[in-house]
């Protein structure tokens, strides 16, 4: 066997690897957890909900369920195989999703090519390899565009599997208007060339069209799908609401947290290749597929988890046109092995990324690629704590824990919020906000729920205010905490559990973690303003290597405000060691030194400082003083000079200037 039937033989195989590298990871998504109860609950009652009966909330308000044919399925891998279920689905839906696309690219553009864009498609999509409705959609999307292009509408049979399709869609997830819609640019381009007397497919594209459009209202919800569906679209772009703004994977396509993400240098690629494709094929172009292409670029744009639909057309449609280029194109064998070779290097490489964690950590996703749950994210000992000390009351806790509260804890107890945010409206989101502009506010806002308890996961940004608030309040008791989250009870409602009393004596919660965990820790810490225990937790992460100029600078910051000069000294000098223009790591090396009266070597810190930031009036004050105390008073006053004619109004400049005269 020659080397050229080698590598068309591994380079399919070595796409599969690398696509299960990323699919298979520990369960981290926070939906997750109350599509499996809900699931669950609709197994045992045969019953779609239509009231909310999982979050106080939105308690007893209308509950329309768009996803309760996937809760479903979901639900039914969760009874076979525990919690690794939801992870096998996700398993099979995407590999059906990428297995579709490969296969349409391969019968355009070979092999080759077909690995080649279907790694972009895989690389784009990486975000979203969740258990979540959406990749019920990202399915569909795959297989209406390989149907319609096939003209699989011609026959009884084929216009049914259409329509039962979108039934299960329109019972899956909220974008079911896409498939209409992809239908609807078919029958739009036949029905022109239907009135030019051209050869075409109108009639059975009619038939089809109107019977997907009926699929539509196969549901329990009926028309109000449509309406249901529309308000998913008003969730991303500059007019959504503010706090759906607020969720990550809603944030700008082009914004700084998506395009310093991986996926979206891949999803760029894809686009580079679409725009080139259609520059170079112009007479070859499928009008319907540009329309289909040309609308989910414009999904793509309005949010980042929409990046995904754009990439799943785009890979056949590039496939497709290139294909008309690549048949005229002749290489050598040496030439074609080599750039065989270099994707199965690529392909191997990129695999090595999420095998080693790294991926993960700089995602910042609590998970490696492995089954199971997560053990970073969640407070896997709470729910036995619990029942354990018999808490009662209602809670109110982070978005980010209420599907994991409501999953281990339901249905003796429910949480206050989950993630269906739809259900709970702008009213409750904008009296919540206000709420948590202060504690007395938030007491009162939250007495009008009975709030007994309080979960609080670590990194979520209210912990900020309500977690010393709260263990300051004496009416209020920390009874649990760890590395992912801390849990507040009023005294009246503790049952047996025992008050956490933080003292110089405390120790570090026990556990061989992983960093993830220590990085959540820091946040409670920095909230609690328990400098000592956060001090110790960033020492157990610095031998790991990562983020180690930042952590490298936070101890050497703490060690100064707890007057540990000489830890100060050790850590900020270790931070140089990496950049040696660091602001504030010089300017607070100078202040160091000047503390000690090693004056000569603060003025050589004070002058790199000003160096650095030359427009830091502060640092220059500091400069001057430094100057003064080596008895240079005259360039202390012109260095003074300098700031009052920057700053006029600096106060302590002026008072200076005038003791020195």
């Amino acid at each position: 066997m020659n080397v050229l039937n080698v590598l068309n033989r591994v380079l399919p195989v070595a796409l599969v690897w690398v696509a299960a590298t990323f699919l298979v990871h520990e369960l981290c998504s926070l939906d997750v957890w109350w599509h499996l109860v809900i699931g669950r609950d609709i197994l045992q009652t045969f019953q779609i909900p239509e009231i909310n009966t999982y979050s106080a909330g939105a308690l007893n308000q209308p509950y329309h369920d768009s996803h309760w044919l996937f809760q479903v399925a979901l639900a039914l891998s969760h009874s076979l195989v525990g919690l690794n279920g939801p992870i096998f689905f996700m398993l099979l839906v995407w590999g059906a999703t990428l297995f579709i696309i490969y296969r349409e690219s391969y019968s355009y553009s070979g092999r080759t090519a077909a690995v080649f864009t279907t790694f972009l498609v895989m690389g784009a999509s990486a975000e979203r390899f969740l258990p979540r409705p959406e990749i019920i959609t990202f399915l569909m999307i795959a297989l209406f565009y390989a149907l319609l292009q096939r003209e699989k509408y011609q026959t009884t049979a084929q216009i049914a599997l259409l329509v039962v399709l979108q039934i299960i869609w329109v019972n899956s997830h909220g974008l079911f208007v896409i498939g209409p819609f992809m239908v609807g640019c078919y029958w739009l381009w036949h029905a022109i060339k239907f009135s030019h007397g051209k050869e075409n497919h109108f009639h059975p594209l009619s038939i089809t069209l109107l019977l997907i459009c009926l699929g539509m209202l196969v549901s329990p919800h009926g028309t109000a799908a449509l309406a249901y569906s529309l308000l998913l679209f008003s969730e991303v772009g500059k007019d959504a609401p503010r706090y759906m703004q607020a969720v990550n994977e809603l944030s700008p396509t082009f914004g700084a947290a998506a395009m310093a993400a991986s996926a979206f240098w891949f999803y760029m690629a894809l686009m580079l290749l679409t725009f080139t494709a259609v520059i170079f094929n112009r007479k070859q172009l499928s009008v319907p597929r540009i329309l289909i292409v040309g609308a989910l670029c414009v999904a793509a744009f309005t949010g980042r988890r929409n990046i995904v639909l754009f990439a799943l057309v785009s890979a056949p449609f590039i496939a497709e046109l290139l294909g008309y280029k690549l048949s005229q194109l002749t290489l050598k064998p040496a030439v074609s092995n080599a750039l065989k070779g270099a994707m199965l290097v690529v392909l191997l490489g990129w695999s090595s990324y999420p095998l080693s964690g790294a991926y993960y950590l700089d995602m910042e996703i609590p998970a490696r690629t492995k089954l199971g749950v997560t053990p970073d994210f969640f407070p896997h000992a709470l729910p036995a704590f619990i029942r354990r000390h018999n808490i009662q009351g209602q809670v109110y806790n982070t978005n980010r824990l209420g599907g994991f509260y409501l999953y281990h804890l339901y249905p003796d107890r429910i949480p206050f919020i989950d993630g269906r945010w739809e259900i709970y409206g702008a009213p409750f989101f904008l009296a919540k906000q206000a709420a948590l502009q202060s504690f007395p506010a938030w007491q009162q806002w939250a007495a009008k729920y009975n709030i007994r308890s309080v979960l609080l996961h670590h990194t979520a940004s209210e912990s900020a205010m309500l977690a010393p608030a709260l263990y300051q309040d004496p009416n209020w008791s920390l009874v649990y905490y760890d590395f992912a989250a801390s849990y507040f009870v009023k005294n009246e409602a503790i049952g047996t559990a025992q008050p956490i009393t933080f003292s110089t004596d405390s120790k570090l919660p026990i556990g061989a973690v992983r960093p993830d965990s220590r990085f959540i820790l820091n946040a409670f810490y920095r909230n609690m303003g328990l400098k000592s225990l956060l001090l110790a937790n960033l020492e157990q992460l610095l031998p790991t290597g990562l983020k180690r100029e930042k952590i490298l600078f936070e101890l050497a910051k703490i060690n100064l405000e707890l007057n540990r000069l000489t830890l100060a000294e050790h850590y900020y000098l270790q931070r140089l060691e990496s950049d040696n223009s660091h602001t504030e790591t010089l300017s607070d090396l100078s202040f160091i030194y000047y503390q000690r009266q090693a004056f000569q070597r603060s003025l050589m810190y004070s002058e790199s400082a000003i160096k650095s930031a030359p427009n830091n009036l502060d640092i220059r004050f500091n400069h001057s003083l430094v100057l003064v105390a080596l008895n240079r008073k005259q360039e202390a006053i012109n260095e003074l000079n300098s700031i009052l004619l920057i700053e006029p109004n600096y106060t302590k400049a002026t008072y200076l200037k005038q003791q020195l005269r």
